[in-house]
């Protein structure tokens, strides 16, 4: 309950003022050729998305507004859990950041093999909560770090300063889309409100409890089918990683009747 109030004083708060921070032009320091060992030092209280003037793009995201996509696929991952599609850095009027990365310097076509030998358990994690349904889990990975990851400002190498160490971004980066999910149990706040796999429910009667529970409005999509498939949450980002959610920038595509399957 505690979470949905602050949820809700922070959205009103950010809504307010995003039309106008949209219209802003983000001014970034060129620090992608500054000595590793200078990382800046940040202001952890700037909002992603509501600048003025000069910002450090190493202490805010430059591409401010961040999408968590969870997916919902029959016979992919956890019964009761949602899994997740991506962590997406957009423009701060909701467009898409570019939609063939950012940094061609640290595209990676093994990032399965990268993140296990970094962490293992990370690894096992992500496998449980981030499996492709296409059976292919490094594509998939790799796919998601070069499109996506990439664009997150805050993670270039020269960010870190002397304490970086190689491949610590693309860690970071799948780390924090499995912090995310773990802290919005969406599964669990839909069967709260009485919402179980294998029944048609009304879009609203599944939007609603979802929305009181993150404390902002979501995407809700579907297939052509009416069958549930994704759930979207957007964020603003206080500083280099805190992330605050706000209302969705767009409107899911799931209209009357959702069918709500059971994964397995």
């Amino acid at each position: 309950m505690l979470r949905s109030i602050l949820g809700l004083i922070l959205t009103s708060a950010l809504t307010a003022t995003a039309f106008q921070a949209s219209q802003q032009v983000f001014q970034e320091e060129d620090y992608f050729e500054q000595n590793l060992y200078e990382a800046p030092s940040c202001n952890n209280t700037l909002l992603s998305c509501h600048w003025n003037g000069r910002v450090d793009s190493c202490c805010t995201p430059k591409y401010g507004l961040v999408v968590l996509t969870l997916q919902w696929v029959p016979g992919f991952g956890p019964d009761k859990e949602f899994t997740i599609h991506g962590l997406w850095p957009d423009t701060c009027s909701g467009g898409r950041a570019p939609g063939n990365g950012c940094d061609r310097s640290r595209v990676a076509n093994n990032i399965g093999n990268i993140v296990r030998d970094m962490d293992p358990s990370l690894h096992s994690e992500m496998s449980t909560f981030w499996p492709s349904y296409k059976g292919d889990n490094n594509w998939f990975w790799s796919h998601e770090w070069n499109k996506h990851g990439t664009c997150i400002s805050t993670l270039r190498p020269s960010c870190y300063g002397k304490e970086y160490t190689k491949y610590q971004d693309v860690t970071a980066y799948f780390k924090q889309a499995l912090e995310l999910r773990h802290y919005y149990d969406l599964f669990g706040a839909l069967n709260l409100a009485g919402v179980i796999p294998g029944q048609t429910y009304n879009v609203q009667t599944m939007i609603e409890p979802l929305e009181k529970y993150v404390g902002a409005k979501i995407k809700m999509d579907c297939d052509r089918k009416g069958q549930l498939s994704e759930v979207s949450m957007f964020f603003y980002v206080e500083g280099r990683d805190k992330y605050k959610i706000t209302d969705a920038f767009q409107k899911g595509n799931c209209r009357g009747a959702v069918w709500y399957p059971k994964k397995y």
